[in-house]
This record gives structure tokens, C-alpha cells and sequence, in this order.
């Protein structure tokens, strides 16, 4: 097929672009071209700018594709520009969304969320997500198929966030590492960036997947504790949890932001179900990801020149 990734050039969108391409698909990114993978000589590259929405319509406006994919949308006049951009020539756009659509907090957090337990009328909440929704909802009123992927937390080698790095720093220095404990407890499941991409491979242009929504993640449910010893283990170091009540911790070091310290399992039923997604097992992504990791040299995570006071505290 005739594939434009819009934003092909980091983490899980340049896999996707990847795999695009070893499927044998024609591939064409549109980006501001500051990053150039090693496959840039088998791409077609439109230089653009995706929040400037008048030149994004003039440059796809005269353009033909089979399928869109859309990993840096984030406001409704992304999505806007789009349908101005392709009307009903018919592409099959696929929107990379997130979970953070939905509400932690209301009473569905206790079981796997499923796509529809996302109220996309819900707003106060971070600017991300509001404007996530909004571009769902924007997209439901295309003129062409869509498909909307939500990925949770996604971690892998390359990513630009570097949040994973928060806990393989402080496991991989050996000493002793200050975990939150909630209730109800904390527990997820997230994403690998090569199983987004491949997510995102499997709907595009996928008659099965049009106009629906699809949740992304491992199999497997996690909880933080048990997260940080699958790192000590990879990293051949003992145990180094130290449970702390949350708001003990606040307490006593409210500059302490541990990452991925929230519940949310979403319900990956439907793109198992419809697409024939499975994911990569756990440990071996979390093998590749340490790796890269230590590998990266990296500054410092978030609040690690503190970390003699975690010591101290734990």
C-alpha cells in the first residue's frame, strides 16, 4: 500500500515506518525532517510543519494515499486540518491516541478498562488528554475510515522520555529504592514501542479495524513492586524495594516524583480479538530496554541528585 506516517522518525513511529517498509509498503513521511533514520533513502519525505495548519492542507491536499498514519495529533484542529487535507478521497486513518483518555479515577479503574469506558466529553483534567479526546471526537465526524489506537505508558530503546529511566538508574546503582504504595494498589499494564508500532502495522488498512477503537498493551498486569525487582533481576542486584505508604512519602519527601506510580490496566480484548495482536513477552522487553538504556549515557533521571536522601530515607 501507500502509507503516510505523519511523525515516522522517533521511537514507535519509526519502527512502525520499519515494519511498513519490510511488509514491502511505499511509504512517505511527512516531519520537519530533523531527524533522519538509516531507511531515509527508501522513504518519500514531505518537509512540513504539522502545526502549521493551513501549509499541512496545502502540501497533502494534492497527495493520494491508502492509508494515513497519524502518531502527532494532539489538538482538534490537528485532526481538522486532516479532513480538509484529504476530504473524502478515502484514506484509512489510523490515530495514534492514549490512555490517558480515560478517568483513573472513577469506579472502572478497579477492573481492565475497556474502549468504551472512555468519556471523551470529559474535561479539567492535564491539556494532553483533553486534547486527545478531542481529536477522537473530531475524527469520528472524517469522511474517511478511521481507526484510533490507544497506547498507554510505552517504554523501549530509543525513547525520547527516558521516564523508565527513573527506575533502572536507581536499581542499577544498587542500593536501596523508595517505591509508593497505594490503595488500591499500584498496578498496569504499558506498552512496548515495538508492540505499538506493530499495532499500528496490523490496522493500517485493515477492513477489520475500521471505525473502531483499540487499546494497546502487554499481556501481562504488573505491579510497581514487582516492576523494580524484574529490573534487579536483570541487573543481577538484590531486592532493593522499599515500601513506603504514599503519603508517608509525600511527607517526608514531597520532592520524590516516582514514576509510573499510578493503576490503570486496559482491556486488550478487541485488537487480540479482531487484528491478532500478542505481545512481547515482559522480560525480554524489559532486557532490550535496560540495555539501552545503560547503554544511552544518559543525564541523571528526575530528581536523582537527591538520591543520597533516598538512601537515607529508606
Amino acid at each position: 500500500m501507500n502509507i503516510l506516517v505523519i511523525g515516522g522518525t522517533a521511537f514507535f513511529g519509526k519502527r512502525a515506518v520499519e515494519l511498513l517498509l519490510e511488509r514491502g509498503d511505499e511509504v512517505t513521511i511527512f516531519s520537519r525532517g530533523r531527524r533522519r533514520p538509516p531507511f531515509w533513502p527508501r522513504v518519500t519525505h514531505l518537509r512540513g510543519d504539522r502545526t502549521d495548519h493551513r501549509a499541512f492542507v496545502e502540501i497533502l491536499r494534492p497527495t493520494r494515499f491508502d492509508v494515513v498514519i497519524d502518531n502527532v495529533a494532539f489538538q482538534p484542529e490537528d485532526i481538522s486540518a486532516a479532513i480538509d487535507a484529504f476530504g473524502d478521497r478515502g484514506p484509512h486513518y489510523v490515530l495514534t491516541s492514549t490512555g490517558s483518555v480515560y478517568d483513573f479515577r472513577r469506579p472502572e479503574a478497579f477492573r481492565p478498562l475497556t474502549e468504551e469506558d472512555a468519556d471523551l466529553d470529559s474535561r479539567g483534567d492535564m491539556e494532553y488528554a483533553e486534547g486527545k479526546r478531542a481529536c477522537e471526537q473530531m475524527l469520528h465526524r472524517a469522511p474517511f475510515p478511521w481507526t484510533i489506537i490507544r497506547p498507554p505508558v510505552v517504554q523501549g530503546p530509543d525513547d525520547p522520555s527516558a521516564r523508565g529511566w527513573f527506575w533502572i538508574q536507581r536499581v542499577a546503582d544498587g542500593g536501596p529504592v523508595l517505591v509508593p504504595q497505594r490503595d488500591p494498589a499500584v498496578m498496569w499494564r504499558q506498552g512496548f514501542s515495538d508492540d505499538v508500532a506493530r499495532a499500528l502495522v496490523l490496522a493500517a488498512g485493515n477492513t477489520a479495524a475500521q471505525g473502531k477503537t483499540y487499546n494497546v498493551a502487554m499481556e501481562e498486569i504488573v505491579g510497581l513492586d514487582d516492576y523494580v525487582r524484574i529490573l534487579a533481576q536483570i541487573l543481577d542486584t538484590n531486592d532493593p524495594v522499599v515500601a513506603v505508604p504514599a503519603r508517608i512519602l509525600k511527607q517526608e519527601a514531597s520532592w520524590y516524583h516516582a514514576q509510573f506510580a499510578h493503576r490503570f490496566v486496559p482491556d486488550i480484548a478487541a485488537i487480540q480479538r479482531d487484528l491478532g495482536f500478542r505481545s512481547t513477552p515482559l522480560r525480554t522487553w524489559l532486557e532490550d530496554t535496560v540495555r539501552w538504556h545503560l547503554d544511552a549515557r544518559l543525564r541523571d533521571s528526575q530528581g536523582y541528585e537527591r538520591r543520597s536522601e533516598e538512601v537515607a530515607l529508606a
